[in-house]
């Protein structure tokens, strides 16, 4: 469950990040690996969305994930 630091600081960055990213520039944002982040949507860990042939996680309902302890 994410704690009250961390809550304050995606609550201090609200409107920094954009509504959907890429995986790989999510990896680089983040500070892990490309596969690694890969893995995380082919398990369903974080949400993302297909559009066209492309992954891309859905930032804004990761948020909302992190900040209701749902992951």
């Amino acid at each position: 469950m994410i704690d009250r630091e961390q809550l304050e600081v995606i609550n201090d960055r609200k409107g920094d990040w954009p509504p959907v990213m890429d995986y790989r520039s999510f990896a680089e944002w983040i500070g892990v690996d490309a596969t690694v982040v890969y893995a995380w949507i082919r398990r369903a860990y974080i949400p993302a969305v297909k559009i066209g042939r492309y992954q891309m996680i859905n930032v804004v309902a990761l948020i909302d994930e992190l900040r209701d302890g749902d992951l």
